[in-house]
């Protein structure tokens, strides 16, 4: 039996818990079941020489109390917001680690990119970091590309910007619509963040149109103030963007706020078959569709006969485990 890694590191101060998949296929369907196994320190040495990601949760602080947020009111579960900062020196000990095994060996195959992501809480609350630890890494002479990207709600963008810009950073920013549409993504005082973050974007795009229109992308998330067809056309209309839309998560919900989850939450494939334009919208979301991804899921469950992906075709059909060695990925 062969075992493939997934080579994604996300680094918090979370106890890191381990779980395996196992899969097999025949003639008619392929069998997802959940094992548990012991992974040995080659698998672990295979997975770190060929790393792909690195995710550091540089806080868990943030500057906006989003209603709908998954650490917020409405959930239970998850671990205490006690705005942490990591310190340079646990990114150091880690990088430094990597670093030797990097510089020893040779990974499997040429990995074109590395990718170094910041995420929160809001990651430039802790900004001094992240300026440390890009420094640190360019400053190595090791034969590796690294691409730094961030998950960002942009209130502190037009204080780093600039920065950013100059090192190439991929950005991910929060943002679900107009003023109304966005009007569940409040700053501390319990204010609509819509003013400032949309200034904050405008400013990047048209002092950086280039950088704008191959670095940065969004993410909204649907809810009972917009939806599908109102956050494509505003995204297309202000930013000239196709956003990423996210439900609400529907896992870890408090008795006492179902209602209120209930009143917030919209279902996107409700909200796209709402629509005046659906088939237009369908056709600009393609991959992100729910329809699309429903249409996947049927293939994955049901099919004997796809692949996954382009690396799919090269790993043996008899069974195979996947083996993810991290804490999810956020």
């Amino acid at each position: 039996m062969t075992y493939h890694l997934v080579n994604i590191l996300f680094i918090s101060q979370q106890p890191i818990g381990i779980m395996g998949y196992s899969c097999y296929k025949n003639s008619f369907t392929i069998f997802l079941f959940m094992i548990f196994r012991k992974i040995n320190s080659a698998d672990i040495y295979e997975n770190l020489l060929n790393i792909k990601q690195i995710t550091l949760e540089v806080t868990d602080a943030c500057n906006l109390k989003c209603k709908y947020c998954g650490y917020g009111d409405m959930y239970f579960g998850y671990d205490n917001r006690e705005a942490k900062y990591m310190s340079f020196h646990q990114v150091r000990l880690l990088l430094e680690y990597l670093f030797i095994i990097w510089e020893k060996d040779r990974p499997d195959s040429k990995i074109p990119k590395t990718y170094i992501s910041f995420y929160g809480g809001e990651p430039l609350l802790n900004m001094n970091l992240i300026m440390a630890v890009v420094q640190y890494i360019e400053h190595q002479t090791i034969s590796r590309d690294f691409v730094f990207s961030m998950t960002t709600n942009a209130v502190l963008l037009d204080r780093y910007m600039d920065y950013l810009v100059a090192h190439d950073f991929h950005l991910l920013i929060s943002l679900d619509g107009d003023k109304a549409a966005q009007s569940h993504r409040l700053d501390t005082s319990g204010r609509n963040s819509f003013e400032i973050v949309y200034k904050n974007v405008k400013n990047l795009q048209n002092k950086y149109p280039k950088y704008f229109t191959d670095n940065v992308n969004f993410n909204s998330v649907l809810h009972n103030r917009n939806s599908v067809e109102g956050i494509m056309a505003f995204m297309k209309k202000e930013f000239n963007k196709r956003p990423s839309i996210s439900e609400l998560n529907t896992s870890g919900i408090k008795s006492d706020k179902f209602d209120e989850f209930k009143k917030t939450f919209r279902n996107k494939m409700e909200s796209l078959m709402a629509s005046g334009h659906c088939e237009k919208i369908s056709e600009e979301l393609f991959l992100s569709d729910p329809r699309t991804h429903e249409l996947l899921l049927f293939l994955f469950q049901y099919s004997g006969n796809y692949f996954k992906d382009y690396n799919s075709l090269f790993i043996d059909e008899e069974n195979f485990t996947v083996t993810p060695t991290g804490t999810c990925t956020p």
